[in-house]
């Protein structure tokens, strides 16, 4: 089973993706701000991050540079998962190493498990 962090401030959208990732067969972390993400990479294996752009004490971004300047977690496939689409974050975003910008009001559930899919290699 896959091991999915979801990282978003908003319990209401977590719990929507939380419950569409784990019916199609992830195992999936909540973490509802940037420092509780950290401190969950430090004692769990994921195999994919979705991070939200907007959080209380970090931006996204700054969760994405923390996570990919460290070894440990540099190569885990990332998306930024987020309701804010400007060229510019968005570009931000990739040229960080995120692996996709996923918009939360474009995308479904059942459309973010076959991104989650794409992501660590299951498509």
């Amino acid at each position: 089973m896959k091991n999915i962090l979801l990282i978003d401030d908003e319990n209401e959208v977590a719990q929507v993706f939380q419950t569409g990732l784990s019916s199609a067969g992830f195992q999936v972390v909540v973490a509802s701000n940037g420092q509780s993400a950290l401190d969950a990479v430090k004692t769990n294996k994921f195999d994919a991050i979705l991070i939200d752009q907007m959080m209380p004490d970090m931006s996204g971004i700054d969760v994405l540079k923390t996570l990919k300047a460290n070894e440990e977690t540099k190569n885990i496939p990332m998306a930024m998962l987020t309701n804010f689409g400007h060229d510019e974050m968005v570009k931000e975003a990739l040229n960080l190493g995120a692996n996709d910008y996923i918009l939360k009001y474009q995308v479904a559930p059942s459309d973010l498990v076959a991104k989650v899919k794409t992501l660590v290699g299951e498509q």
